[in-house]
């Protein structure tokens, strides 16, 4: 899914938009900012450092433009390197993030997200940011791109313009001046059930609460991946679904077996499969 977050001059986005976007996202942080004239940029895997390092950076530079992103991984490893937003190509004054699966070809043993190729060898080949500047190739990579959107910051003096978004129609603007990708950011809803059973799980599971109200329970384990506190009884993290183990999600971790399965080994459960 991932999360991407424009800016406008002057708008800071509210903390905890970002955490639950974060949490919902957990592959990885990282954001650009224009100050003075220049790009800063910073990437993490650790979602309390990237939104405590970008609401005070915002809060101390809200002057020009800014992006925000957390990713949801689709291609390429997991780690720091495949954080967006991505230099494009040699253009140390132009970077980009993006929301979504580009249609990207990607060799055996690259381990770069489709994104990361799309920033260093794609754009940089059509012309670099000023490329986009061109109608034509703006309508082609806008129709290449479909589905997705694509967030460009620049300071190059060549380009029109500091900020392009490209399918910018499928994300939201906001009252404040934040442009959202999706609504993955949003608090959920809640609902509550009359059924009753009498059947009780291994371990209690929490529906009934947003995000934020889970720090105020009775937990004691730092989760290695989203930074939330836990219970050290889960084998995942409550909050962004991950495995403490492997740090897949938990609809594709692999790592436990069913309740009940006591006959090694595992691979037998996948029998039939």
């Amino acid at each position: 899914m991932c999360l991407l977050v424009v800016c406008q001059a002057g708008a800071i986005p509210k903390r905890d938009d970002l955490n639950r976007g974060a949490c919902a996202n957990p592959h990885g942080y990282g954001f650009a900012m224009i100050v003075d004239n220049k790009i800063v940029t910073y990437r993490t895997m650790s979602a309390k450092k990237a939104v405590n390092k970008f609401i005070a950076m915002r809060e101390a530079n809200p002057n020009g433009y800014a992006i925000w992103h957390a990713r949801y991984a689709t291609h390429g490893v997991k780690n720091e390197y495949n954080c967006h937003p991505f230099q494009v190509g040699s253009d140390t004054n132009t970077y980009l993030a993006h929301n979504g699966v580009l249609d990207t070809h990607i060799e055996k043993g690259d381990r770069r997200s489709d994104t990361r190729i799309f920033a260093e060898d794609t754009l940089p080949r059509l012309g670099g940011v000023t490329a986009l500047d061109d109608d034509n190739i703006w309508l082609m990579i806008s129709k290449w791109a479909s589905g997705s959107k694509i967030a460009v910051i620049t300071v190059n003096p060549q380009a029109e313009h500091q900020l392009y978004l490209v399918n910018e129609s499928l994300g939201k603007w906001d009252d404040d001046g934040i442009w959202w990708s999706n609504t993955s950011y949003q608090e959920r809803k809640t609902y509550t059930s009359t059924y009753t059973s009498s059947y009780k799980p291994k371990y209690d599971t929490i529906y009934s609460k947003a995000d934020e109200d889970l720090l105020d329970g009775d937990w004691d384990w730092e989760c290695p991946h989203c930074e939330v506190v836990v219970s050290w009884k889960k084998e995942y993290c409550e909050i962004c679904t991950l495995c403490f183990d492997c740090g897949d999600t938990e609809s594709n971790c692999l790592c436990y077996k069913p309740q009940g399965l006591n006959t090694p080994p595992y691979q037998d459960y996948l029998i039939g499969y």
